[in-house]
């Protein structure tokens, strides 16, 4: 623009003091690089827009660069706001996700096309991580479509129920006109090493149906894939189980038929061999989650029953459990106590009490999980596919190394 068409756009201030200073389309992408603007790989030109702010446009404005590629279509966008001496840079990725085909009957001869747009985007306020979104837009192609949102964004904690730990909000929603918005919102706080554990801080959703999702330890893992799935599936595990006196979750990697154990030091070991085995079923994993967590349950039932024979226990057995369970408990401690590895006996393994008891609440962990999973695609039926059940090799590994970056870096 020359100086004149500048000096005009100066003139035309909104009540709000913003003006636009710049307006370039189409631009190559050589001049962003002349300009010292960092370029994405991929984009072929870029549109540039500068708006003064504040009656002030040399101390407060607002650069947007959005670059394109061949097609034409925005790759990347660079949006940088000036306020004196505060900065604050946000870096956007668009993504057009391929139409994804539901079954409208059994046979699949009827299906409905998806189609979704991924943003990702990061912060950076005075030169810190301040945010980093992921969003999916997914919308039917229909006369009346439904637009299905989901959204997380991760913030450091200012109040952490963890020593150091992020925020991590969860939006899904789906909205038609005419009709009532579905919507469910939750707010974590999330060791920041994204380990996996998580605290649930708030919940919302629009209606009684949504809440009980909303608030169901198992969503959180199912929404959210990028994350240590192993760890928060275990968190969820053991809230479930009530415990005294909470287990610790330990993930370990090793080439063996050892899925997991509990050994009975407090510890629930889960076995993920490799970064290869993530690509386990979620319902293998939950199952052997389940498992391993039952037994450091039934380990704390019989602690609690051997301190209320000895007359410590200050009255907490039978605050805790009915004097019906003492036969079974009795006869978990007498199994546990009488051993049998597979090794040994593979048969007399699998039925010996102790791993009968496991083996049903690895079972109960994964309808729980199976009912949740079904129960959102009921609640939101028009989803785009990439927004749940996105591939998960590798996920846990990679999404560790972009927890913001510590968070604050």
């Amino acid at each position: 623009m020359n100086i004149n068409t500048v000096k005009s756009v100066l003139n035309r201030i909104n009540s709000k003091g913003a003006s636009l200073i710049r307006k370039d389309t189409g631009l190559d992408i050589s001049k962003a690089i002349k300009e010292g603007i960092y370029v994405p790989e991929g984009a072929k030109s870029f549109d540039a827009v500068r708006v003064g702010k504040n009656f002030n446009p040399k101390e407060c404005y607002t650069d947007v660069f959005t670059f394109r590629d061949e097609n034409g279509k925005i790759a990347s966008r660079f949006i940088k706001n000036v306020d004196g001496k505060n900065v604050t840079e946000t870096q956007k990725w668009y993504e057009n996700l391929y139409p994804w085909e539901k079954d409208l009957d059994e046979f699949g001869n009827e299906v409905m096309e998806i189609s979704a747009r991924k943003v990702r985007s990061f912060t950076r306020d005075n030169g810190k991580i301040a945010k980093i979104n992921e969003e999916v837009f997914a919308v039917t192609g229909e006369a009346k479509p439904f637009l299905t949102h989901f959204k997380k964004e991760i913030t450091p904690d200012a109040k952490p129920h963890f020593p150091r730990a992020n925020k991590e909000k969860i939006l899904l929603e789906e909205r038609r006109n005419g009709t009532s918005p579905k919507i469910i919102e939750n707010e974590y706080s999330v060791d920041m090493y994204n380990t996996g554990h998580f605290y649930l801080e708030s919940s919302k959703a629009s209606s009684p149906e949504l809440r009980a999702i909303a608030q169901n330890s198992y969503f959180l893992p199912f929404v959210s894939p990028n994350t240590k799935f192993a760890y928060r599936m275990a968190d969820a595990c053991v809230q479930d189980a009530k415990f005294m006196s909470d287990p610790d979750i330990s993930l370990y990697k090793r080439a063996s038929n050892l899925n997991g154990y509990f050994s009975g030091d407090g510890i629930v070991s889960i076995n993920l061999k490799s970064s290869k085995d993530l690509a386990r079923t979620r319902e293998s994993l939950t199952e052997t989650i389940g498992h391993e967590v039952g037994h450091a349950k039934w380990d704390e039932k019989c602690m609690f029953y051997d301190f209320y024979k000895a007359g410590v226990d200050q009255g907490d057995f039978l605050r805790n459990y009915s004097k019906k369970e003492i036969p079974n408990i009795e006869r978990y401690k007498y199994s546990i106590e009488h051993y049998i590895t597979p090794g040994a006996d593979k048969k007399g393994y699998y039925n010996q009490f102790c791993e009968k008891v496991a083996r049903e609440e690895g079972t109960k962990a994964v309808k729980k999980y199976v009912d949740l999973e079904n129960q959102i695609k009921e609640q939101f039926p028009n989803q785009h596919g990439f927004q749940f059940f996105k591939p998960n090799t590798m996920e846990d590994d990679l999404q560790g190394l972009f927890s913001l970056f510590r968070a604050w870096s």
